[in-house]
């Protein structure tokens, strides 16, 4: 895949919501601040203040994943903003007013529970880098329980792109995940600016995304950092699934708990 060489690239362009897509911070490739995350080591080696995050390379078969598109196809998508077109299974928010609406929500497909399950294969038999790292990973996902499950199909004809951000904190809980189906890209991330520093202090990390692996975002990556898919990195067309489960606050609600209920696996 090319993510080496893109992370390097002055023409790389960041989101920005519906609008074209914008040129990275000023000075940002030039300083040198755009580092690599490497999944041999499960970090950025040039840069180890960067944590929370674990990709899991050919978590799926070639097969597993044929069989999961065909089953994705069968359901029309919709468009969606930045060039994208989705499919959504999950309640619904109003991030403004912090108000959930899942009067609609009738329950996950199959393959969100069976990615779920896979990812905690993935991490069950992990033994690499820090262990103290892989630990918070186990320990973000004991509180994980897939409620939402967003399919996101992107195009390089139409610069798809999704806008550097942060996931609600108030709808979401800590970890997120993301499965790449039919294609390689790379997850962006954007730090905070240094304390007293301006924002061309900021930093880039690089997360290669290869199709057919699973990756978990959580701990400082998840709440601290600003993550992106750029239009740059879309390579013919991707189709991606992102799994995440309710916020702490929501799942002790009475609507949160019949959301838990609604989520779990068909008998």
């Amino acid at each position: 895949m090319r993510w080496c060489a893109r992370c390097r690239d002055p023409q790389i362009r960041i989101a920005s919501g519906m609008d074209a897509p914008l040129a990275l911070p000023p000075g940002l490739m030039e300083a040198g601040r755009v580092h690599a995350f490497d999944p041999a080591c499960q970090s950025a080696p040039d840069h180890p203040a960067f944590t929370g995050v674990r990709v899991y390379r050919d978590a799926l078969t070639t097969e597993e994943t044929e069989r999961l598109l065909r089953e994705i196809e069968a359901v029309p998508f919709v468009p969606s903003q930045s060039g994208k077109h989705k499919q959504h299974y999950g309640p619904r928010f109003n991030f403004t007013r912090r108000r959930m609406n899942a009067e609609r929500f009738e329950g996950l497909p199959d393959y969100a529970h069976a990615l779920e399950s896979r990812l905690r294969d993935c991490v069950g038999g992990d033994a690499v880098g820090d262990p103290a790292a892989l630990e918070a990973c186990r320990t973000a996902l004991a509180a994980f329980e897939t409620t939402d499950a967003f399919v996101l199909r992107y195009f390089e004809r139409e610069e798809s792109n999704l806008d550097f951000h942060v996931d609600d904190l108030f709808a979401y809980g800590e970890a997120i995940v993301d499965v790449s189906l039919d294609s390689d890209s790379v997850l962006t991330f954007l730090g905070p600016a240094s304390a007293g520093e301006s924002a061309e202090s900021r930093v880039c990390v690089r997360v290669p995304l290869p199709a057919r692996s699973i990756a978990v975002v959580h701990g400082r990556a998840r709440f601290e950092w600003q993550h992106a898919i750029l239009a740059g990195d879309i390579d013919g067309v991707r189709t991606s699934i992102t799994l995440r489960t309710l916020g702490g606050a929501l799942r002790a609600t009475d609507a949160g708990r019949r959301v838990l209920l609604r989520a779990k696996p068909r008998p």
